[in-house]
């Protein structure tokens, strides 16, 4: 049965929705955009922080990023559905046999979401191919096909072409960041500088302190990470390219490094290992020694101007003697 308070409340109902003002429809609309974007931004931060930390727990995560529980598993189970992350289960010594802690890090799909470099790489590898072509054109030989090469020398000549390939890739970056490095002469600064020219470029660049509060200078360290690679695929079928990279960094940074892990070769991070501590080892030994061949420089011209002052003319030197050796003398 239709009463008569349906009615009212339908019309009321209908009253509302004709007389809605249209500023009220546009600011419901301005603050669901708001919300979005806010969404979009505290996602892009979580799925940051699981490139820089990984593998993080949820409970970290929210820590770090001042997010409730609830909030940071939405991002996270949403970026997991979507095969952005995917799930680790970890048993560490504390938990013992008991149930594994989860941690997320970032799937292969989520590295491609992420972006790759394969253009930067083809223009480099054309670039390559024309000017080897220049230079057979002016020594008057033709290129021989691939195909009849022996096969014998096919594997050689990929291995070769990739090489010269990945030093023209990262030559680029080490023109540009070369000028970028020049001024900074502490180590660790340098490092961190690096980290965000990696960052600039794609690469999700940062660095991790290690060994800082070990009382032995030798031991503290800097690691130099890259949560991302934009050519990891081409580095994964020639390791060529990390090793190229790798020689880039100890020239960038006047150091020799240690490749501690790819994401060509498997892991979730590119880590470098820089020698923070034993080069300010070093440096302090060089100091001082320095200083000790100084003050030994200082002392030898000292004992020669002594020396010097009791020779007499003629070469001869002058010899004191005590009045007791005297009567012993005489």
């Amino acid at each position: 049965m239709y009463s008569t308070a349906s009615e009212s409340a339908a019309a009321g109902a209908q009253s509302r929705d004709v007389d809605t003002p249209a500023a009220d429809v546009v600011d419901s609309a301005a603050a669901g955009e708001t919300i979005r974007e806010a969404e979009s931004t505290t996602r892009q931060r979580v799925l940051q922080l699981v490139v820089e930390e990984g593998p993080i727990s949820a409970a970290a995560l929210g820590s770090e990023l001042q997010l409730t529980a609830a909030a940071v598993r939405r991002h996270l189970d949403a970026m997991t559905e979507q095969g952005i992350l995917e799930v680790k289960n970890v048993t560490t010594r504390r938990r013992g046999a008991g149930r594994p802690s989860r941690r997320y890090v970032v799937s292969q799909r989520g590295q491609r979401t992420m972006g790759d470099d394969y253009l930067g790489l083809v223009k480099t590898a054309l670039s390559l191919l024309q000017d080897d072509r220049d230079a057979s054109l002016e020594a008057g030989v033709a290129a021989q096909p691939e195909s009849n090469q022996p096969e014998s020398s096919q594997p050689e000549t990929t291995q070769v072409a990739a090489a010269a390939l990945a030093r023209g890739y990262f030559a680029g970056f080490e023109q540009r960041w070369e000028t970028e490095l020049s001024g900074i002469e502490d180590l660790d600064a340098r490092t961190d500088r690096l980290s965000q020219l990696f960052n600039e470029e794609g690469f999700a660049g940062f660095t991790r302190l290690v060994g800082r509060d070990n009382p032995l200078l030798a031991m503290q360290s800097t690691q130099l990470c890259q949560g991302h690679c934009p050519i990891r695929e081409i580095a994964a079928a020639h390791p060529v390219f990390c090793e190229e990279e790798t020689d880039m960094i100890s020239r960038l940074l006047d150091v020799d490094v240690r490749r501690l892990s790819t994401q060509a070769a498997g892991a979730h991070v590119c880590t470098t290992h820089v020698p923070v501590g034993r080069e300010r080892l070093a440096a302090e030994q060089r100091e001082r020694a320095a200083a000790s061949a100084e003050a030994e420089l200082q002392i030898s011209a000292a004992a020669g101007a002594t020396h010097s002052s009791r020779r007499v003319s003629g070469g001869r030197k002058r010899i004191v003697i005590s009045p007791r050796q005297q009567e012993r003398l005489s």
